[in-house]
């Protein structure tokens, strides 16, 4: 899968899970990067390996945890959401 694919894909993930209320739809500013810890993505539920970088987010009172690319994509998709 090409990554312009694989991004589409992401997003329109990212758009359900806010819409179901999985995903908070405003971003958060507390967000901490390392290495990853094996746990699973808040977004696409894979485990972000010690290879990847993690990023961890505070969310709204709960802990998310994203690849780099996950998180990137899913503060894409709160853009809209909190646009004036």
């Amino acid at each position: 899968m090409s990554q312009a694919n694989r991004e589409q894909e992401l997003r329109a993930l990212a758009r359900e899970r806010i819409a179901k209320g999985e995903l908070p739809g405003e971003p958060s500013p507390k967000v901490w990067g390392g290495y990853g810890t094996g746990r699973p993505c808040s977004l696409c539920r894979e485990p972000v390996q010690r290879d990847q970088i993690e990023f961890e987010v505070d969310g709204a009172g709960h802990v998310l945890i994203f690849h780099m690319i996950c998180q990137g994509v899913w503060h894409l998709e709160c853009a809209p959401a909190t646009a004036p």
